[in-house]
């Protein structure tokens, strides 16, 4: 048998490269086997190009709707009420490398494939695990170019101690405090005497996790319309328009007052132990959020989304797009790099786009 070239070499391992991709998408390898959260917000997303995202918002009427009599004058007005919004791309980056020597010692097609395999999961899961962190925390301050909005951001902390209203007016960046610094959300600046129809809605459960909390969750579920599965069995996720995030803590509590308030059942796990729901909407366990980000979404937070509006925007062509090249200084060593150029989007006023139900640290401003 010939012996291949240096080139053919590289082919030969791209090719190879190209095929666990094919038999093993970056996403379907380990985010949707692993993370629900991320399974459900990726599988909505929308490819597109531009420079950066740009939205139109009505935050306002015009008023001209009436009733009149057969015979009244016209009167229409015309008010200047759309806004427009926007947001920059992002990149996320991850790779991997190999030897050509090592693919000679390893001739076996066989040997060769579960190496890369094995190479390219761990790249894959190390590319998953940092954006799946940076959705949830998002930028760290007004000067940040490198990591995306969080879904906190859109759909963040408001008034400290409210029991419910739309008055997360800011997002807050990741910095440390408590709360985060604030700024206006898509640049649109929010208060309850200005463009409050960009709020989003907030409550403040004081970490109570018991009655008080279903009655927060039941009336914020209510104010957003979210509405339950029509059917008893669980949707496929294509489906999923409203979905309920939250941590490991939230999820025992409730479960354990569950069990202790229904009298007849007593301590029973099949009944009350698992994945507790509000109104069949199962309140799905989130990793990331077991820790508290008390600049972003605070302690024991429950999330409710509407992917509907909210998902990531992904720029077409760079949808875990991946790369090769020789490494520098090492003509032997290959590096291949996968790239994700995206942003967290909200499609109209995140007034929509869901509510956020914490232990909050306080009132952005």
């Amino acid at each position: 048998m010939a012996e291949i070239d240096y080139g053919q070499a590289l082919d030969l391992a791209y090719a190879t490269l190209w095929d666990i991709r094919r038999k093993q998408p970056p996403l379907a390898t380990y985010a949707y086997s692993t993370y629900q959260f991320f399974d459900t917000f990726f599988k909505g997303n929308v490819k597109t190009v531009g420079k950066a995202l740009e939205g139109h918002v009505t935050l306002d009427s015009e008023g001209n709707a009436q009733h009149n009599g057969f015979w009244d004058q016209d009167s229409l007005i015309k008010k200047n009420i759309n806004t427009r919004y926007r947001v920059d791309w992002r990149k996320a980056s991850g790779g991997m490398m190999w030897n050509l020597i090592e693919q000679d010692i390893n001739k076996s097609p066989a040997q060769i494939y579960d190496v890369w395999k094995q190479q390219y999961n761990s790249a894959v899961k190390d590319l998953v695990e940092e954006v799946f962190l940076k959705i949830m925390t998002g930028m760290i301050s007004s000067s940040d170019t490198e990591n995306p909005y969080s879904v906190f951001q859109w759909v963040g902390l408001g008034t400290d101690g409210s029991t419910g209203g739309f008055t997360s007016y800011y997002g807050t960046y990741n910095d440390g405090s408590a709360p985060g610094d604030a700024f206006d959300k898509g640049g649109i600046s929010c208060s309850s005497t200005s463009n409050s129809d960009w709020a989003s809605y907030f409550a403040d459960h004081d970490n109570n996790i018991d009655d008080s909390l279903l009655e927060i969750l039941d009336e914020a579920a209510r104010k957003l319309n979210f509405q339950p599965p029509v059917v008893p069995e669980k949707l496929p996720m294509d489906r999923v328009n409203y979905a309920l995030y939250t941590n490991n803590h939230v999820i025992k509590k409730l479960n354990t007052f569950y069990s202790k308030s229904d009298d007849n059942m007593g301590y029973h796990p099949n009944a009350h132990y698992g994945t507790p729901s509000l109104n069949r909407m199962p309140l799905v366990y989130c990793p990331v959020l077991d820790t508290a980000n008390t600049s972003v979404y605070g302690t024991n937070p429950i999330l409710g989304l509407n992917h509907n509006f909210i998902y990531p925007v992904i720029l077409k062509n760079w949808d875990w797009r991946i790369t090769k090249q020789p490494a520098a200084q090492r003509h032997t060593v290959m590096e291949l790099y996968m790239d994700l150029v995206y942003q967290v989007w909200c499609n109209s006023s995140p007034k929509y786009a869901g509510f956020l139900v914490t232990n909050s640290p306080g009132t952005p401003s």
